[in-house]
Formats: structure tokens, sequence, C-alpha cells
């Protein structure tokens, strides 16, 4: 067991339907004049993704209140997904006179305009032990394209340090699929895959930890 776990054993890419036939022409040729040392743009552009935010998950129950003014709080009936905090956001530094911040501009205007694209591929995070290995992915599906966040450009500033900007991405379903057996593939069993309350089960009411009714004692 490792104490403390380190925030870059985690592999992230675009994935290469990312990019429209269309635009990934257009910036290649854009790529190939300016000497850009890659050969596609869905590459140059994952090599500038410098962190990720990953959203939390919060349960605010539904609260009534019982005899003697007690409260109690329940569970409350909202599907899975929705508890999570529903985006990403991700953080690139900024290269080559910008030419990363409107590569991905035209990527989602692109995106925006076309029509017969309702949401976005699934955005992938695979996480690594110390070995580099992938122990579980986690999948986002249904994405949707967010915001941009601004660039300021000054002339006032000479400095040369780094600028970042980042994207955010909204999604509607999110999967962890657990590295289970020995193949290299990711299992498909889902940390939302969990055993759920049927009939046959005892009411909630019914079982032992719930014994603040007056009749048990």
């Amino acid at each position: 067991m490792r104490l403390g776990s380190q925030n870059n054993q985690f592999r992230f890419n675009f994935p290469t339907d990312f990019i429209s036939d269309e635009v990934n022409d257009k910036l290649r040729r854009f790529m190939d004049k300016n000497f850009i040392p890659y050969d596609k743009p869905i590459d140059y552009l994952n090599s500038t993704i410098k962190e990720i935010v990953f959203p939390s998950m919060q349960i605010d129950g539904s609260e009534q209140t019982h005899k003697f003014s007690k409260k109690i709080e329940y569970k409350p009936t909202q599907n899975i997904h929705d508890l999570n905090s529903p985006e990403l956001d991700i953080t690139f530094r900024s290269v080559d006179s910008n030419a990363n911040y409107f590569m991905l501009r035209q990527i989602l205007t692109e995106y925006y305009n076309n029509t017969r694209k309702y949401y976005m591929p699934w955005l992938i995070i695979d996480i690594l032990d110390k070995d580099g290995d992938v122990i579980y992915a986690v999948k986002l599906r249904s994405v949707l394209w967010k915001s941009e966040s601004e660039l300021r450009l000054a002339y006032q500033v000479q400095d040369i340090t780094e600028q970042t900007f980042s994207l955010t991405f909204k999604f509607l379903f999110i999967d962890i699929d657990w590295l289970l057996s020995d193949s290299p593939q990711i299992d498909g069993e889902s940390i939302s895959d969990t055993e759920v309350w049927t009939h046959t089960d005892p009411l909630p009411s019914q079982r032992t930890q719930n014994i603040y009714n007056d009749d048990k004692k």
C-alpha cells in the first residue's frame, strides 16, 4: 500500500474522433506551415493538457419533521448520476502564440454548428499505478461543451511566463470501471452497477438499524 496518491498518475487524451475530418485537414495544414512538430492536431492538443479538475459529489437529503419536532433526513430520490457535479474542467498551457487556444475554438465551433452531433465523444480518464499500468478508468458520457475561458492579450506585458486557459465540459453520466481481471482490457463492472433494493428485501422501516420508532425498544 502506498500511503500517498500522486496527482500525476493519470492519462487523459481527447478521443481520435474529437476533431471532424474537415477541421482536422485545415489544422494540419496550419501546423505544417508553422513547423509545429506534430503529425496530428489531436496529438498536439493533447500534449498541451496541464491538469484536470475532477467534479465533486454531494447528496442533499429530504427532511421531514416527526414527533416532538424531531427532524429526520432521508436519502433523496434522485438518480445517482444527478448527484455528481456535472462539470469537468481541463486546463491547458497556452503555446505557439495561443495557437492551441484558437484551434480548440475552431473544433468546438464546428461541433456547435453541426446539427448532426448531439453530444461530443466520451471523455475517458485512465488512472495509473506506480508502474504506469491502468487500474481503473473514469468514463464521462453524453458530453456537452460548456465554455472556454477568456484569453487576455496585453501590450504592456513583456515577461515570458506560462499562460493557461481552460475548457469546461458538462456530462450527463459518469462510470468508473475497475480493472478486475488479468486481462489488460478494462472490466465492464462499473461503480454504478451496485445491488439495489427489491421487494424481496425487508422494507427500510423494518430493518434493525432503524429503531427510533416508539414501538421498537
